[in-house]
């Protein structure tokens, strides 16, 4: 844990709760039998609870030091906004050109055990609880009073330092904190993304969506084909529709392989090999 993090607990005694309070987590995700790691933002001011990519940052500094609209698409698919001291949570999805919105419900029960350990000079203590079709460890903390943690995981007495699931499938850990002395606006590319205005859906909605476009994803592709354009596929040219149906073939195999739901039982019902 860098040294930061050490001040906190003075910092958050000492400051006016109008800021936004910044954790910042490393995450494994295993895609394709590999871990691919990357860095997440949880984001606590008095009204509101936000988890994000945190290249969305990176992007945001970048359009605000030169005034153009850099952007970025998240590779978590784990964009989280609910109100503070609530388990209702708004889950965003982008796909091709949509911005998606759905609305639930994730209370879940800990279990608290006895186990303890050091992180720095913080004593963190071990939970247990089963969410989304996954058992889960979380490590956490009485010393820092928010009952949050990353994704939809909250409701433990103290901070969430560390989380994973039983097969290590996700892995969390806390690496960062900074105190923004303003609420820190979002509002470009989570509660929108850069303009575009989610769609409210149902899970069920959203299934079909992707279905959708797994069932051809090369679908514009092959229209732009026969009406005579050009169609260039990761620097190769394609000029018949059976090279157009290989990569077709090609792109359904990487979807599922890369598919690795953090709620398992809400998975998108990709048909079986």
């Amino acid at each position: 844990m860098k040294k930061t993090l050490a001040v906190f607990l003075l910092l958050l005694f000492t400051t006016v709760f109008s800021q936004t309070k910044r954790f910042i987590y490393e995450l494994g995700i295993v895609l394709n039998g590999k871990e691919k790691k990357m860095n997440m933002v949880l984001d606590i001011d008095k009204d509101f609870v936000k988890f994000y990519d945190y290249k969305f940052l990176e992007m945001d500094s970048i359009s605000k030091k030169t005034g153009q609209n850099w952007q970025a698409n998240t590779l978590s698919d784990q964009l989280i906004i609910r109100k503070a001291n609530s388990f209702e949570n708004q889950s965003f999805h982008d796909n091709m050109y949509d911005y998606f919105v759905i609305n639930s419900t994730d209370k879940m029960n800990w279990k608290i055990g006895t186990e303890t350990k050091k992180a720095d000079q913080y004593t963190l203590q071990k939970a247990t609880t089963n969410f989304g079709g996954r058992e889960w460890t979380a490590w956490f903390s009485t010393e820092i009073p928010f009952q949050e943690g990353p994704y939809k995981f909250k409701g433990l007495p103290g901070l969430i330092f560390e989380l994973s699931d039983v097969n290590n499938d996700f892995k969390y850990k806390l690496i960062k904190n900074i105190n923004i002395p303003e609420n820190y606006s979002t509002l470009n590319f989570l509660e929108t993304h850069y303009g575009n205005k989610p769609i409210p859906v149902s899970l069920k909605q959203y299934h079909k969506v992707k279905l959708d476009y797994y069932a051809d994803p090369v679908k514009d592709m092959s229209n732009s084909l026969k009406s005579g354009g050009t169609v260039i596929i990761s620097g190769e040219k394609i000029t018949t529709q059976d090279q157009l149906d290989q990569k077709k073939k090609h792109l359904q195999s990487m979807i599922k392989q890369y598919y690795n739901p953090i709620e398992k039982d809400k998975a998108i019902p990709y048909p079986a090999t």
